[in-house]
């Protein structure tokens, strides 16, 4: 089992800025069909603080040399040890594909970040209504398990969308937060 510094105490260690920092992989996941979840950990003694919504730069070493590519990040600041991001891999990508084909858990990236300012912290509600599509859907996982974490009371409204029912990005886990947030309404198309 990888330590992920839970025994830490963030006085004791650094926040992340945009400088480069050298990421180690802790976890692969499907999500759906060729969508995967890659969960990061700092190599040093790093905690991750970013605003739920914004999106990191990776350097992925591919053989034609290195290759720059932006991901939102799908996880929530509230739990600062960690940061995944969510890929969809599309027939053309190189990026993603080259993600799907080399990053297992110990593998090592590059990263720059975050950075953003599409976040509901620049944009404070008493209400919000979230809208995607396919992998769009990932700044708002990040922000709604942010909500979930640290305001499981707020009103959202969500609404999902793919092309068909087997390709919806994290449904349990909506549904699941559907189910311990007293004011998120999910609907899915």
């Amino acid at each position: 089992m990888t330590d992920l510094g839970l025994y830490r105490h963030l006085d004791q260690m650094t926040p992340w800025n945009d400088r480069l920092q050298v990421l180690e992989v802790i976890g692969v996941s499907d999500e759906a069909p060729d969508v995967k979840t890659f969960t990061f950990r700092s190599d040093n003694q790093t905690w991750f603080r970013y605003k739920p919504g914004q999106f990191v730069t990776l350097e992925l070493p591919t053989l034609d040399g290195p290759l720059m590519r932006t991901y939102t990040l799908s996880s929530s600041p509230s739990r600062p040890f960690s940061i995944a991001v969510t890929v969809k891999a599309q027939a053309g990508s190189t990026g993603t594909r080259w993600m799907f084909d080399h990053l297992t858990p110990g593998s090592h990236v590059k990263a720059y970040g975050p950075t953003g300012d599409f976040s509901l912290h620049s944009h404070p509600a008493a209400k919000y209504l979230f809208i995607s599509a396919g992998s769009g859907v990932t700044p708002m996982m990040s922000m709604l398990r942010w909500l979930n974490d640290c305001a499981p009371w707020t009103d959202v409204g969500f609404v999902n969308c793919a092309r068909r029912p087997e390709e919806i990005i994290f449904r349990k886990e909506l549904e699941l937060l559907g189910s311990r947030m007293p004011g998120l309404s999910l609907g899915f198309m």
